[in-house]
């Protein structure tokens, strides 16, 4: 098990607020001397903006804000069932900024019993998004803070602090806190849910990740198939990534216990230098970054995807990226952002090279729209006007950009030859795959 600690919110994570909320916004606009409808149409997109909004239409109107009515607070109908089957794996606790008597109202509502530890503000002296709260929470459970998860609503509150610290997240998109809009990258969470019952599909989903690597989603062995004559690929020799930002030490240790030790990354420089690799400072690896610019971005339309692929193709690093696979002596793992598109493109020119059969190359490309789930649908809150039907693979995809590359080139051999790799280091690369 990957994970020991789930850390809960409390406000619109486990109990549903919109009856308080109303009762607030409605008090504002009786106060203000407006419609309540004019209010909470204003409060709705005071939230878009990443802003408290009950707050900031109070001061707006020179108001006193209303107290907060906790007695109109109720658990989501879901709440107690999701506790409850978490609580069987998992030891679960609360970070949450609350008023006096936490757990006596967890208690009222029936969740109590499935929670270990609560920490609340009112109790510590110390509130949310101030780590000290997530330094206690983490001390009393004993555990350290990549083995645990913080679960709640708030980018702000919940999700930076605790992502700050390394603990992972879980964004819960709901009540107000689920309005907001993510600025850039650093606000991503590790996860988005969009109820409770999500959370337990998420958490199901990482424990039984496939993934080679623990920090990454979408690493994989080429030597997981067989060529179309039954013979098996060797396993450790080309190792197929989404980008590797910061590996952990089970991570290096597999990684060097398998001796794959040359890491090629296909970002491009910009990317690099945004999102740097550890790998390239790292003496025990030999990294490499071969650009292709080709693929870096997104496709015009579902129907432009094949030929993007074609483009990436016969991108000048190409050349570069296969001689240094066949020409180093150590396993090798290439990666570029999401191990989705020119990583699928380099992966199955490798497969063709050796032989693998189209429906296997298929189903690998496919893996990638299984592993990558959740990075679709932070992709799809990160780009709103993105059509998410471009970036999330189809079958179609690979196999039409399979045809076009028979067709231009007549051969894999014929590739090879056209971007100027040699015989000599196209029958390293297939040697180094099969197992004879």
């Amino acid at each position: 098990m990957k994970v020991k600690w789930l850390f809960f919110d409390i406000g619109s994570t486990l109990i549903d607020e919109t009856d308080v909320y109303e009762r607030r916004i409605g008090r504002i606009a009786e106060f203000a001397g407006i419609s309540k409808e004019s209010a909470s149409e204003k409060v709705l997109e005071l939230y878009k903006q990443n802003k408290k909004g009950d707050l900031e239409l109070a001061r707006e109107y020179d108001v006193e804000l209303p107290k907060w009515e906790s007695e109109y607070e109720v658990p989501y109908w879901e709440a107690e069932d999701v506790l409850k089957k978490l609580h069987d794996k998992y030891k679960i606790g609360i970070i949450a900024n609350q008023n006096p008597g936490t757990r006596e109202r967890l208690e009222a509502w029936g969740l109590l019993k499935y929670i270990d530890l609560v920490v609340a503000s009112a109790e510590e002296g110390v509130a949310k998004p101030d780590r000290r709260i997530f330094d206690i929470a983490l001390e009393r459970a004993g555990v350290a803070p990549e083995d645990a998860f913080m679960i709640g609503d708030r980018i702000d509150n919940d999700i930076l602090p605790a992502k700050n610290i390394g603990m992972k997240t879980i964004w819960v998109q709901q009540g107000f806190g689920g309005l907001w809009v993510i600025k850039n990258d650093s606000e991503l969470p590790n996860f988005i849910a969009y109820d409770l019952p999500d959370v337990v599909s998420i958490l199901d989903s990482f424990e039984n990740s496939k993934s080679l690597l623990e920090t990454t989603q979408n690493t994989r062995d080429l030597g997981d198939y067989k060529t179309r004559d039954g013979i098996e690929l060797q396993k450790d020799m080309f190792i197929r990534s989404d980008r590797q930002a910061y590996p952990s030490k089970k991570d290096l240790e597999y990684l060097k216990n398998h001796k794959i030790t040359t890491i090629i990354d296909m970002r491009t420089s910009d990317d690099c230098l945004d999102k740097p690799s550890a790998f390239s400072k790292l003496g025990d690896f030999s990294y490499y970054n071969y650009p292709i610019q080709e693929g870096s971005q997104v496709p015009e339309s579902v129907e432009a995807v094949p030929e993007s692929y074609m483009k990436i193709a016969s991108s000048p690093a190409l050349k570069d990226i296969f001689n240094k696979m066949a020409e180093v002596e150590t396993g090798v793992m290439y990666n570029c952002a999401a191990g989705k598109d020119r990583t699928g493109v380099v992966t199955a020119i490798i497969l063709m090279l050796c032989d693998v059969k189209e429906e296997d190359i298929i189903y690998d490309y496919m893996l990638t729209k299984e592993y990558n789930k959740e990075r679709f649908k932070m992709a799809a809150i990160h780009h709103p006007d993105l059509d998410i039907n471009i970036i999330i693979p189809r079958e179609s995809y690979i196999r039409d950009f399979m045809g076009l590359f028979i067709k231009k080139y007549g051969s894999v051999e014929g590739y090879f030859e056209s971007i100027g790799v040699s015989m000599e280091n196209v029958e390293r690369i297939r040697r180094k795959l099969w197992k004879i």
